[in-house]
């Protein structure tokens, strides 16, 4: 079933973003850090995982067109 395999993660996943570039959505935590003070490590983390969770979805997209 195709829904249920991007809940199938490989075991072996890059440590960094394979991209570097900022979106609206990143922006706007950066500016949400700024004015509600929040930790620099909680948006940083939140923006890796973001990074990391569209690497995932594409990757498994890019698996699907290929076979």
């Amino acid at each position: 079933m195709f829904i249920l395999d991007w809940f199938k993660k490989n075991k072996i996943q890059t440590p960094e973003p394979a991209f570097d570039f900022e979106d609206s959505l990143e922006i706007a935590l950066w500016d949400i850090k700024e004015k509600y003070d929040l930790e620099t490590e909680e948006v940083i983390k939140t923006v890796f995982e973001k990074r990391n969770n569209i690497n995932y979805m594409n990757e498994r997209i890019k698996s699907k067109k290929v076979k």
